[in-house]
């Protein structure tokens, strides 16, 4: 089968949102079918500016076509839009100028589709709120799935969603909280429905020899003339991930944050509470893995690790004691599925349905409301190393039922051959 795949924006540096659900399906999809991106030259959503060449390249596999921007956003004029349709009687007409400041607006692509669309199978669509969709799916609506990553805001009670979703031939979800925001908000329960997920490979367990040694790590002299005694070695190079705690030379216990560092995912909050909590715990150490965006508190107890390699994440959840998840939009839940898939329990903001969604199905972690239940949910996972590897295993089976690539795949298929016109 040949499928477009349509999406605001794509590459390998966006690791949050649908576009990275977008190239997540995508690379995998590809090994079994003809698979073209149909996407913008833009990199950033709050600019909508052509960073990328327009044309054609291989992602990763992944044959990509790129097309310009044609239109500079007008925040004010979207804010004020916003600020009307929330409060007053609005038209269709205002609801597609919404659409169109929203952005991207990408005449080219558009076009493109009209032009080229018989020549592909099934068009998917990633994401509702962009005129890309919006659009796109009047093309072949008969032969459109639609990934919509519905989350909860003002602009989800515009009459014009639920005429998107259901003219669609199937519609795929992350999550199951998504599929019921779609039934119970916008009043849709489409005929063709699949709740596909996101897929985590766990990596075969393995158990590191004591002083395993990455090779970006400084070895001392004792080391190299081998002197040193390993019956005296310290008691925290026993155990998972030790290769991330000696190259970020973490000694004890140890809470861990993947993702970007920014103020709007809820990392602020997450900061704000730790810092009560380790006002309590003289060991704690909370760890930052991702793109620093925002201040981060100059303490003893924070440790930033910076951007880590793919193939280096599952160590860095391995090591940690606990996984944090603060964000209350990510539908994907990425790093907490791959926090379950090394057996790490993981922390999750009760605000994100679909964290809270995993935890209770796994049995894997625990979420919190507020500072309160924060603290006492932390404290508990810490100290408690029999709790920690219970929560572990559930995370483990979970994982491997629910959320391994070939499960996510053959859901995708069954989805797309319930959809596709025959």
């Amino acid at each position: 089968m040949k499928f477009a795949f349509v999406t605001p924006r794509y590459g390998a540096d966006l690791s949050t949102g649908v576009e990275h659900a977008c190239r997540l399906i995508a690379e995998h999809v590809c090994e079994r079918h003809d698979v073209d991106v149909l996407t913008t030259c833009s990199r950033d959503h709050r600019t909508w500016k052509n960073e990328y060449s327009e044309g054609s390249d291989r992602v990763r596999g992944v044959l990509v076509r790129r097309f310009g921007v044609s239109q500079v956003p007008d925040h004010i004029g979207f804010d004020t839009l916003s600020q009307r349709l929330q409060t007053s009687p609005h038209s269709r007409a205002d609801e597609l100028e919404w659409v169109r400041l929203h952005g991207p607006w990408s005449p080219g692509l558009i076009e493109y589709l009209k032009r080229a669309n018989r020549s592909y199978d099934v068009l998917v669509f990633f994401g509702l709120c962009h005129p890309l969709t919006v659009h796109g799916v009047d093309i072949a609506p008969e032969r459109s799935v639609l990934f919509p990553y519905l989350q909860l805001q003002p602009a989800l009670r515009f009459g014009i969603w639920p005429d998107v979703t259901r003219s669609v031939r199937g519609l795929g979800f992350f999550s199951e909280a998504e599929r019921r925001l779609l039934h119970s908000y916008l009043g849709v329960r489409h005929a063709c429905e699949e709740v596909v997920g996101i897929g985590v490979d766990p990596p075969p367990q393995q158990a590191y020899p004591r002083h395993q040694q990455d090779p970006n790590d400084s070895i001392t002299d004792d080391e190299e003339h081998g002197t040193e005694d390993e019956s005296d070695a310290p008691d925290y190079l026993d155990g998972r991930g030790i290769p991330f705690k000696r190259r970020h030379r973490l000694y004890g216990r140890f809470a861990l944050y993947g993702g970007r560092v920014e103020s709007d995912n809820g990392c602020e909050e997450m900061l704000e509470y730790f810092d009560t909590f380790a006002a309590a715990e003289n060991e704690a150490t909370l760890v930052l893995m991702g793109v620093k965006m925002m201040k981060v508190p100059e303490e003893r107890y924070v440790r930033l690790a910076g951007v880590i390699p793919d193939r280096e994440r599952m160590t860095a959840y391995e090591a940690a004691d606990v996984t944090i998840a603060p964000a209350s939009d990510d539908l994907l839940a990425q790093p907490l599925l791959e926090s379950l898939a090394v057996g790490t329990p993981v922390l999750a903001s009760a605000r994100n349905a679909a964290a809270v969604e995993h935890c209770r199905r796994a049995g894997a972690g625990l979420y919190y409301r507020n500072r309160e239940e924060f603290v006492g949910a932390l404290t508990l996972l810490t100290s408690n190393a029999q709790l920690r590897e219970k929560l572990g295993g559930n995370g483990r089976t979970y994982i491997r039922s629910h959320h391994r690539w070939d499960g996510v795949l053959g859901r995708f298929d069954r989805l797309i051959s319930r959809a596709r016109p025959r």
